[in-house]
């Protein structure tokens, strides 16, 4: 009897193994970066030494490269503003308009006075209404031949647009009275571009008066003209205001790396929060504090930032 021996093939085992959706993927990425947990030894790599480095340099590319496309010029706490005389009459008419003031026009003689105030500034190197030698804005208005019975000035430096200037004047107390002041019919406006103690700076000068005329010309002596003469810092009163204010004197590139150090500073504090779960090794160690370092190097830098390149009025 014949038997015929048929040899069996050996049975291929198919894989079970499934391919982890991109978003699930992603999520998990995120968890190790931003949050504390026993995978990443509750330490997220945001806040570990090549999540700040990564951090640092991305913020210092960004402003380099949006200071170089923004002013042709390698820095990394370039400024740029985009004022126009225009705009400023624009905007400055409109908020006066809502408290039933009158319009103010535009006068050849008072421009020129604020381009000399202007160029006077960056001479003598200071930001004020009075110069280091003793010049008071009214010089100004006297070299130009314009006689008036009220006059006063605001000053603002860097901020972006026109719109943000004039906000930040109306968020402080005198400088909003000066732009509203319905005593005052003409107004000059001068943005010139210079360098001030080492800094690329756009400087605006707003001259406001109301001319008298001249057979009353000696009597402009025995008025009183008005300034204001305080920081918008002392003097407004909504603090969320004046940190909008800030914010407008900011370029949108700073303001996303100041996002995204705060991103790195939250993490840093929920880090912190979690910092018993550490490894007995880090947490005999300076790591212990580690998130809570982080929070304040953040904020530190962010402050730094924000003194670098806000703008501000006087």
């Amino acid at each position: 009897m014949n038997t015929k021996h048929t040899q069996r093939k050996p049975i291929q085992k198919r894989s079970t193994s499934k391919k982890v959706p991109l978003k699930k993927r992603v999520q998990s990425h995120a968890k190790h970066v931003l949050v504390p947990h026993k995978a990443n030894e509750y330490r997220p790599h945001l806040i570990r030494a090549h999540g700040i480095i990564a951090v640092l340099i991305i913020a210092l590319l960004a402003q380099v490269v949006y200071g170089f496309a923004t002013t042709g010029h390698l820095s990394v706490l370039a400024k740029q503003s985009n004022i126009q005389t225009e705009e400023l009459l624009a905007d400055t008419n409109l908020e006066r308009e809502k408290v039933g003031a009158g319009d103010l026009q535009i006068n050849a003689q008072l421009s020129d006075a604020a381009f000399l105030k202007a160029q006077n500034m960056f001479t003598e190197q200071y930001w004020a209404h009075v110069s280091p030698s003793g010049t008071e804005p009214w010089k100004w208005f006297g070299d130009v031949g314009y006689n008036y019975s009220v006059a006063g000035e605001n000053l603002a430096k860097n901020y972006p647009t026109s719109q943000a200037t004039v906000t930040a004047w109306m968020n402080s107390a005198t400088h909003r009275e000066n732009l509203l002041k319905n005593d005052y019919v003409d107004v000059g406006f001068a943005v010139v571009d210079g360098e001030l103690n080492g800094q690329k700076t756009t400087l605006v000068v707003a001259l406001y008066g109301a001319p008298v005329a001249a057979v009353a010309a000696s009597e402009t002596r025995s008025l009183q003209p008005t300034f204001s003469a305080s920081k918008v810092a002392s003097e407004t009163q909504n603090p969320l205001a004046y940190f909008g204010t800030i914010l407008e004197s900011l370029s949108p590139v700073t303001i996303g790396v100041l996002g995204l150090l705060a991103i790195v500073a939250i993490v840093g504090v929920v880090a912190h929060h979690h910092r018993e779960k550490l490894p007995k090794a880090l947490k005999k160690s300076w790591r212990l504090h580690h998130g809570m370092y982080t929070f304040l190097g953040m904020i530190s830098l962010g402050v730094l930032i924000i003194i670098a390149t806000g703008g501000g009025s006087i």
